[in-house]
């Protein structure tokens, strides 16, 4: 293939992206389904312009490692460590008990016991490119779900170094019988040693080479480095037998806990951003209408197993680990596709002939047709836990007390004048606040880590999710003056302030909101006062910028106020 030729798919396929993504932006929809669907509209499956798949493929590659790169980088070990038992044990649980129903899908479809134990390794494993995508869209990755979530991707994405050593050899295993374990041990020994290489250069090596590449004062220079990084441990990791992906992703972690964190995410975050279109270009390319309609029933069989069977066993894995009964319905629908290292497992079946063709293009199929739907199971899984919570049954599992906590702690909880709903990072600030002027609070939320803070300090708290009625009732709202929602999710903050308003109608109410779009709906919901966080911000900074070119303080006060107010009112226009 020319360059002219490469150049014009590449372009094509950018094209593409970009139409799709502005489409979905006008319909209200994630860019993610823009991207998607242009990448079946121009793959060569479908009438029109066609991209080559090859060339598409090959920048691809750079951007899903890109992609895991940043998600490497973006990723805490200390937040991380908080939750080892819930990816360790939770993600176990999940993984096995996909197999497990990978296994029975395959004998029901004639695979026989081999061919389901590769399809259940396949769908045990989601799509952490797409539900970081996701996540990101919303403003939702520091959140307790996106936390969990988080840690049980990463559990699935290291799985795949297990699964790629173990299936090929299992395989074998019926005629050679000892001698596949061999196999076996020299696989896993080349992935020991890689791992162990990566430690190394993430304590001592790493950080030495950056620090010595960021005294140059070079911007170009320090981001050249940063790819080469990404890019020779993908590279490393693939000849390994461990993915490019996975590659990325441990390169990323090795960036995480540097002080060079932070820049290193800002610089490559452009380049992410363009190439990982291409890569969910490339995804929707994969689809073949005429395959799918020929395999419907195993392929809908496959899509259910994942939405409804994967979905169920996710959940019961988190909510077994004592998360609140939302965070786990979050996490159980959030999982509920499979992506990046489903294909590599699928291409690794169909090219060491492990597995038919067949099973390989219901795989993919099922998984283009799964990465479609994420954006939207996730998007219902509140409204799934809203219509659960009406049932007093479901409502008293979904927002049980941890058995280990009281409801409420300290003799503060007679007396609280104010209930902050959220312990966040808003919230944190208002409680600290209250604190700080001897305010008697009491604040809910349904992460018993942050509320050990606060009963530290011997502050009250009710642990729940504030959007049900039954939490909500047992707040003492009647003896309150004030109610600060400081929730980071709209559609949340939506439920618990109109579940307020039926609960106590004349009490004020204080919300945060994460987008200006969203102060209208909260307006209408009941809300007395709605604060939009990054403008704030932008006013703040407007003053001290004033202040420092030193315009008189009632000329800066006169034009904040001015902007605030009109800023309010257009947005409840």
């Amino acid at each position: 293939m020319d360059n002219h030729t490469f150049l014009s798919n590449l372009g094509v396929a950018l094209v593409a992206a970009f139409l799709g993504g502005l489409l979905a932006r006008v319909l209200r929809q994630p860019v993610l389904i823009g991207y998607l669907v242009a990448g079946i509209v121009i793959g060569p499956y479908t009438p029109g312009i066609i991209a080559n798949k090859e060339a598409v493929n090959s920048v691809a590659e750079l951007g899903v490692a890109l992609l895991m790169f940043a998600v490497g980088v973006h990723f805490s070990l200390k937040e991380m460590r908080a939750l080892w038992r819930t990816a360790i044990i939770g993600g176990g649980v999940q993984i096995l008990g996909t197999v497990v129903l990978g296994v029975l899908v395959g004998l029901a479809l004639g695979w026989g016991v081999y061919g389901g134990l590769f399809v259940g390794c396949a769908l045990a494993l989601s799509s952490t490119a797409v539900m970081m995508k996701v996540l990101e869209e919303r403003g939702e990755q520091g959140t307790a779900h996106g936390n969990v979530m988080l840690s049980i991707l990463i559990v699935q994405d290291l799985s795949i170094v297990l699964m790629i050593v173990l299936l090929p050899a299992l395989s074998q295993f019926a005629s050679q019988g000892a001698g596949a374990l061999s196999v076996v041990g020299v696989a896993l020994l080349k992935a020991v040693v890689f791992l162990g290489v990566i430690v190394l250069l993430a304590v001592a090596g790493i950080p030495a080479l950056m620090r010595q590449v960021a005294k140059t004062g070079s911007r170009e220079l320090f981001l050249l480095m940063v790819i080469c990084l990404c890019l020779a441990t993908g590279v490393a990791a693939d000849y390994a037998g461990l993915g490019l992906e996975l590659g990325a992703f441990l390169a990323g972690i090795m960036i995480s806990e540097t002080d060079y964190a932070h820049e290193v995410f800002a610089q490559v975050r452009p380049l992410r951003d363009v190439f990982a279109s291409l890569f969910f270009v490339s995804v929707g390319m994969l689809l073949e209408p005429r395959f799918v309609w020929q395999n419907l029933v195993p392929i809908t069989l496959v899509v259910l197993t994942i939405v409804v069977g994967k979905s169920l066993v996710t959940f019961f894995a988190v909510y077994a680990q004592g998360w609140h009964g939302r965070t786990a319905i979050r996490t159980g629908l959030g999982l509920a596709q499979i992506g990046e290292f489903s294909f590599v497992l699928a291409t690794v079946g169909s090219s060491r002939n492990l597995i038919p063709a067949e099973i390989s293009g219901v795989l993919l199929s099922s998984a283009l047709i799964t990465l479609l739907l994420a954006p939207f199971l996730f998007s219902a899984s509140d409204s799934l836990y809203k219509a659960l919570n009406r049932n007093p049954w479901f409502s008293s599992h979904l927002n049980r007390q941890d058995a280990h906590e009281p409801l409420l702690h300290s003799e503060t909880e007679t007396n609280a004048r104010v209930l902050v709903i959220g312990y966040g990072r808003v919230g944190r600030y208002v409680s600290n606040a209250l604190y700080a002027k001897n305010v008697p609070h009491r604040v809910i939320d349904y992460d018993m880590n942050a509320l050990e803070i606060l009963k530290a300090q011997g502050i009250a708290v009710l642990f729940g999710d504030a959007s049900s009625q039954t939490v909500l009732e047992k707040a003492g709202l009647q003896t309150l003056e004030l109610v600060v929602v400081a929730l980071p999710e709209a559609d949340t903050s939506e439920m618990t302030v109109r579940m307020l308003k039926r609960l106590a109608p004349d009490l004020p109410l204080v919300v945060r909101v994460h987008r200006g779009v969203d102060i209208p709906r909260l307006r209408q919901a009941g809300a007395d006062a709605v604060i939009h966080a990054e403008f704030e911000a932008g006013t703040e900074m407007i003053r001290q910028s004033l202040d420092r070119l030193r315009f008189a303080d009632k000329d800066v006060d006169a034009y904040v106020n001015g902007v605030r107010e009109h800023r309010y009112r257009q947005e409840e226009g």
